[in-house]
């Protein structure tokens, strides 16, 4: 995997991929690869999901 490299040289540099997230380079990167691991949805069940989420909204 590339490394990503911050502007500025500064090991406790948080606020890296936008301004309200506190978020370090390394938690971002440990979040990328666990969502690479885990299973995804097939696409009956995302499109399942997707009707379930429009009938929710539907209702409000």
């Amino acid at each position: 995997m590339k490394e990503l490299k911050p502007s500025v040289k500064n090991s406790d540099l948080k606020n890296w991929v936008y301004p309200k997230c506190s978020l370090t380079q390394e938690e971002f990167l440990d979040g990328i690869q666990k969502a690479e691991n885990d299973r995804f949805h097939s696409v009956q069940q995302s499109m399942k999901n997707f009707e379930s989420w429009l009938k929710s909204k539907a209702k409000k």
